[in-house]
């Protein structure tokens, strides 16, 4: 069960929201890159990052601060989020050496799309599962949905899919600790590995977390960012 730091990029900074509220904006570093070197020095092969700006506009907004980090760290495995909405965009972001995409938006409003991209990038689309109170959410969590995150997951489950990321947005970035009920759930249910983001904020979060089958990682963000988290002992410990 693997810790992944979270790299949020709003306006070429590295920022950590609250409950993806766009306008509660905290920089952590001016540059994204400095995030990237920092957490890679404490040991991490993995980051999570999120185009928050292309999330909210649907097109790339940020790829140039995700590519200096690709460019300077081949090795490490990326997986980003935010700003995809068509399949000419999926593929220049492969061909820019990202790894693994999280799609959300147009897994819950366009189900041609998503099945096309899964099909054409197989065991690399990330399903990104949002949601409040069971119910999922879309455009940088500004639309609700009606569509419960169970019935998104059986609708995929015959697809190449490498993962899934379920965030609970109601804990995103507020220290609260995961929905451990919620997540046990997803996580039973999923024939995907499941990822688990919102609200972890300590080592006994991760400790609780790694108990639960089919959990095999889990987002930090403020958690690292505001030391309540040691990655590089978090990481010697899963």
């Amino acid at each position: 069960m693997l810790p992944i730091p979270a790299i949020d990029i709003q306006n070429g900074k590295c920022v950590r929201l609250k409950k993806g509220d766009l306008s509660s904006t905290k920089i952590y570093y001016k540059k994204p890159l400095d995030a990237a070197t920092h957490w890679i020095k404490e040991g991490t092969k993995n980051l999570h990052l999120v185009d928050l700006d292309g999330a909210k506009s649907g097109r790339p907004e940020n790829l140039k601060y995700i590519l200096e980090i690709k460019e300077k760290f081949p090795d490490v495995n990326l997986q980003l989020g935010g700003g995809v909405r068509d399949l000419n965009t999926l593929e220049l972001i492969f061909k820019s050496g990202v790894d693994n995409v999280i799609l959300g938006s147009i897994a819950i409003k366009d189900k041609e799309i998503f099945e096309k991209a899964c099909l054409a990038f197989p065991n690399q689309i990330i399903l990104g599962v949002d949601a409040v109170n069971g119910f999922l959410a879309a455009e940088a969590w500004t639309e609700a949905s009606k569509l419960s995150a169970s019935d998104l997951i059986a609708s995929y489950k015959e697809l190449p899919i490498k993962s899934i990321i379920y965030t609970d947005i109601n804990k995103d970035g507020m220290l609260s600790g995961p929905n451990l009920k919620e997540t046990s759930e997803i996580a039973k249910l999923s024939p995907f590995p499941v990822i688990a983001s919102g609200g972890v904020k300590d080592t006994n979060d991760l400790i609780n977390l790694s108990k639960i089958p089919n959990i095999i990682g889990a987002i930090c963000g403020v958690s690292l960012y505001e030391n309540k988290i040691n990655l590089k002992e978090a990481l010697k410990m899963f």
